[in-house]
């Protein structure tokens, strides 16, 4: 039974040092996508916003140019459309809401998968028998490689964005008065209620 118990131990050491690697790199690409859809949504809004002062703006000067200046309003109203139609044709080409939306998806995949290697983490530790997660480990690494062959390309400062995120601001994770905080108290672990974590 000893020697069974530490072979169990001995396999499933590097088995947990993979699944280890595998959870860092999923919540590294998982925030990576949230932060490119942030930052594409973001850019959008921009756009429009500007997309709109333009066509107001335009919309304004040859209302000018009908009553008064005619020469300066019309050449000034030609110049704020021509600007526009750039804007208008630049929106459409880059698509990003549509690219804002396939990165949020992907981030709503890879949430999944990510809780999932957190699980069989818990579970190996809690002595799990290995083959099975192993088996599980199979599945996972299966489904990343068809998200990742369908997922839309990040940037080097979306990923620095989720570095940041994850490990400065430690987005991930809650602190034990946090997680008090959020849970009845008939589960929490100390004995601060959620006054005292407000102060703190």
């Amino acid at each position: 039974m000893q020697n069974n118990q530490t072979l169990q131990q001995n396999l499933a050491q590097p088995l947990e040092s993979q699944l280890r690697e595998m959870y860092g790199r999923l919540a590294y690409t998982h925030k990576t996508h949230l932060k490119m859809a942030d930052a594409l949504i973001d850019r959008y809004t921009l756009v429009k916003r500007v997309e709109i002062g333009l066509s107001a703006l335009s919309s304004g000067t040859l209302v000018v140019a009908a009553f008064g200046d005619s020469k300066w309003g019309t050449l000034f109203g030609a110049v704020l459309s021509t600007i526009l139609l750039g804007l208008i044709l630049y929106v459409k080409e880059e698509s990003m809401g549509e690219y804002a939306q396939r990165h949020t998806e992907t981030a709503s995949k890879l949430w999944g998968l990510r809780e999932r290697m957190l699980s069989l983490l818990t579970d190996l530790r809690a002595g799990a028998d290995v083959e099975t997660i192993r088996t599980a480990r199979d599945d996972v690494n299966s489904q990343l490689e068809a998200i990742y062959k369908a997922a839309p390309r990040t940037d080097g400062k979306s990923y620095a964005a989720a570095q940041n995120a994850l490990k400065n601001a430690e987005e991930l994770y809650f602190s034990e008065k946090e997680l008090d905080h959020l849970l009845p108290p008939a589960l929490r672990t100390s004995q601060s209620t959620p006054a005292d974590v407000e102060k703190s």
